[in-house]
C-alpha cells in the first residue's frame, strides 16, 4: 500500500489563515509586526532566499525591511546595520542571510541580533533555551517539521504529545540549522532521538538507525541518501532536503549538474532534464512508509509560516514590555 501524502501546502494554508487572524489582533493593539533581512553582498541563493522573505511578507500583510551592503563592507559597519535593525519598532524579527564574506564573522554578527529579535534561532543565547527546554523562537524548518508532524498525526486521530513520547525517531543530519535543534525538539517532546548523519552512512552503519525509527526525519543534504531499504515498515518519514539534479537520459542516475558526464555510466548530460528530489527516494520510500512528505511541497511549505509565527510571538511580547 502506498503511503499517504502528507500535503505541506495544505498545512500552510491552514496556518496563513490562523496566522492572518493573529496579526490583524496585534494591529488592533498597536503593534507593527515586520521582518528585516541582512544581507552583505550578492550570493545568488542568499538573494533568493530575501526575494521570497519579502513576496511572503508581501502577501501576509507583515512589514519588510531589506539591509543590502556591499561584499566590501567592513565588519562593523555590518554589526551597525543590525543594531539600526535593533532600535527599529518595526522590525520584530530580524534574518541575517549567509553566507558572509570572509571579512564578516557568522559568530560577531549573530552575536549582535537582539535575542528579542533573533526569529530563527541563530544567537547561542536562545538556542541554549532551545537545549533547555525554555520557551524561545525555535528555528523555522525545525518547527515546521513538528508542526507537520503534530498534524498528521491529529489527522490520525492521535494525539502528538501522546505519540511521541518514548517512540523511536531518527533524524538523518546534524546541521546546527535543522538537524541538532530538530532533535532537542524532539527531546524536549519525550521522543527516543536518535542523530545520525552522511558520515553514519559513509561507515555503513546508517540502517541499524533509521530501521528502528518509527518517526524518520531525512535533513543531511543528499540527492536520494535514504531509499526503501533504510525505512522501517510502516514508518513515517519527513524529508527536509531539497536538492536541484539532473537525471541522466541513458541510466536515470541523479547528477548534481550537466558540466561532467554522468557519474554512474559516463553518458553527457547537455539535454537531461533537471528536477528538484528530496534526501529520500520519495517513490521507492513511499510504498514502504506509512506516510511521507514529498518534496517541493512538504516540510519546505511549512517553514515561512514557523518564521512568521516566531515574528508575531516577538511582536506581542515587545506589547508585553511596553
Amino acid at each position: 500500500m502506498a503511503a499517504t501524502v502528507i500535503d505541506g501546502k495544505a498545512i500552510a494554508a491552514e496556518l496563513r489563515a490562523e496566522l492572518a487572524r493573529e496579526l490583524e489582533e496585534l494591529k488592533s493593539q498597536g503593534a507593527r509586526p515586520g521582518i528585516a533581512t541582512l544581507l552583505v553582498g550578492e550570493d545568488f541563493g542568499a538573494g533568493m532566499y530575501r526575494g521570497a522573505v519579502e513576496k511572503f511578507c508581501a502577501e501576509m500583510g507583515l512589514g519588510y525591511r531589506s539591509e543590502t551592503l556591499p561584499a566590501d563592507a567592513a565588519e562593523r559597519s555590518v554589526v551597525e546595520a543590525v543594531e539600526s535593525l535593533n532600535r527599529d519598532p518595526a522590525v520584530s524579527g530580524i534574518l541575517p542571510l549567509r553566507p558572509f564574506p570572509p571579512q564578516v564573522s557568522d559568530s560577531v554578527v549573530i552575536n549582535s541580533i537582539s535575542v528579542d529579535k533573533d526569529v530563527d534561532c541563530f544567537h547561542p543565547f536562545n538556542m541554549g533555551r532551545l537545549a533547555l527546554g525554555e520557551p524561545t523562537f525555535p528555528p523555522a524548518t525545525p518547527a515546521a517539521c513538528m508542526e507537520v508532524l503534530a498534524r498528521y498525526l491529529r489527522s490520525e486521530g492521535r494525539d502528538p504529545a501522546e505519540a511521541l513520547e518514548g517512540a523511536e525517531v531518527c533524524v538523518v543530519g546534524h546541521s546546527n540549522t535543522v538537524g541538532k535543534p530538530l532533535a532537542l525538539l524532539l527531546l524536549n517532546a519525550n521522543a527516543t532521538t536518535t542523530v545520525a548523519h552522511v558520515y553514519t552512512s559513509n561507515k555503513g552503519n546508517l540502517a541499524k538507525h533509521t530501521l528502528a525509527a518509527d518517526y524518520l526525519v531525512v535533513a543531511a543534504g543528499v540527492p536520494h541518501l535514504v531509499g526503501a531499504d533504510l525505512v522501517k515498515e510502516g514508518a513515517v518519514v519527513l524529508d527536509v532536503g531539497i536538492n536541484r539534479v539532473v537525471l541522466c537520459p541513458a541510466c536515470g542516475a541523479l547528477n548534481r549538474g550537466k558540466k561532467s558526464p554522468c557519474r554512474v555510466c559516463g553518458a553527457g548530460l547537455a539535454d537531461a532534464e533537471a528536477k528538484t528530489v528530496g534526501d529520500a527516494d520519495y517513490e521507492a520510500v513511499a510504498q514502504k512508509a506509512k506516510a511521507i512528505t514529498p518534496v517541493p511541497g512538504g516540510v519546505g511549505a511549512v517553514t515561512n509560516m514557523m518564521l512568521a509565527r516566531n515574528t508575531l510571538r516577538a511582536a506581542r511580547l515587545e506589547l508585553e514590555r511596553r
